[in-house]
C-alpha cells in the first residue's frame, strides 16, 4: 500500500498467489478467484517483474524485432516505481539498460549504434523531454504508413548515458499532486531505444534496426478519489480518454476487427506499428 493508505489504517483486500487473486474478507466473498497470466504479490520486486515478464522480451529486442513494454492502471498503483525504481529496487530503465549494454560487450563480431528518444503526450500534444525547445510535435506517416516524429535521438554508448537522458526529460515531465498521489504523473511518455547492428566483418553489409518502447502511462482517475478541479481536472479527462481508446485498440485487435481505431488519440497513432 502507498504511505497515505497506510496512514488511514486501510487494510489489504486481496489474497494473492501466482495467477490469481481472491477476496481476503471471507464473509464478503462470494467464491469469486480472479484468474491472470501472472500476479506479483507485494513484497515482489522490480527485478522479480523484469526476470518474468520483460527480460523475454528484451532478448527478442536484440534479436532484431520490436517490443513495447508499457505500465498501465489506476493512479497510484507503482506504475512509475515500477518503470524508475529507486536506489534500493532499480525500475526497468535500469534493468534494460544493463541486459543491453552486456549484450553488445559480449558481441565481439557485431559493431552498434544505440540512440535514445523521450517524449510525453500531455492533453493530446506531445513534447520532447529531450529538448525543451521541441514542442508540440506533429505525427506524420510515410508512403509505406511508418509513424515518423520528428523528436531528437540522442546517441548512448553506455548505461549511464541512458540514465542521464532519462533523468533529463523527467525533470521536465508534467506532474502534479492529486489526493491519490502526491507526484501523480499528468502525461504518458514514451522512452525508445534504437538499436542498429551489423556485421563486424561485412563494411558493407545490411544495418538492422530495432525498437524498444519503454513505456509510463498516467493512471486513470475517478475525480470522486482524486478531487481534481481545474487544470486538474482537464488533464484527468484527457489522461482517461487516452487510455480508454487504447483499450479500445486492444479490445479491436483481439477481436480480429478489421478496422482499428489508431486516430482517435495521440497515444494509440504512436502505438499503431507496435500494437498491430
Amino acid at each position: 500500500m502507498i504511505h497515505r493508505e497506510v496512514a488511514d489504517g486501510l487494510e489489504r483486500l486481496w489474497n494473492v498467489r501466482v495467477n490469481c487473486i481472491w477476496e481476503a474478507d471471507e464473509s464478503s466473498r462470494h467464491g469469486e478467484v480472479y484468474i491472470f497470466d501472472h500476479v506479483f504479490k507485494q513484497e515482489c520486486t522490480n527485478s522479480d517483474v523484469y526476470g518474468s515478464v520483460v527480460k523475454p522480451l528484451v532478448d527478442s529486442f536484440m534479436e532484431g524485432f520490436n517490443a513495447t513494454i508499457f505500465a498501465y492502471g489506476q493512479t497510484s498503483s507503482g506504475k512509475t516505481h515500477t518503470i524508475l525504481g529507486n536506489k534500493t529496487d532499480p525500475g526497468l530503465f535500469q534493468l534494460v539498460s544493463n541486459q543491453l549494454f552486456q549484450h553488445v560487450a559480449d558481441q565481439v563480431d557485431k559493431r552498434y549504434l544505440i540512440r535514445c528518444s523521450y517524449i510525453e503526450i500531455y492533453n493530446e500534444k506531445i513534447n520532447d523531454l529531450l529538448d525543451k525547445s521541441n514542442q508540440g510535435l506533429t505525427i506524420r506517416e510515410d508512403i509505406k504508413g511508418n509513424v515518423l516524429l520528428d523528436a531528437r535521438e540522442a546517441v548512448v554508448d553506455n548505461v549511464d548515458k541512458v540514465m542521464e537522458n532519462m533523468m533529463q526529460g523527467n525533470k521536465i515531465r508534467r506532474v502534479a499532486a492529486t489526493r491519490m498521489n502526491e507526484r501523480s504523473s499528468r502525461s504518458h511518455t514514451i522512452f525508445r531505444i534504437i538499436l542498429e547492428s551489423k556485421d563486424a566483418n561485412q563494411k558493407d553489409g545490411p544495418v538492422h534496426i530495432s525498437y524498444l518502447n519503454l513505456m509510463d502511462l498516467a493512471g486513470s482517475e475517478r475525480v470522486s478519489l482524486t478531487k481534481a478541479a481545474g487544470e486538474r481536472l482537464k488533464e484527468g479527462a484527457n489522461i482517461n480518454k487516452s487510455l480508454s481508446v487504447l483499450g479500445n485498440v486492444i479490445r479491436q485487435l483481439s477481436e480480429g476487427k478489421e478496422f482499428i481505431s489508431y486516430r482517435d488519440s495521440k497515444l494509440t497513432r504512436l502505438l499503431s506499428q507496435a500494437l498491430g
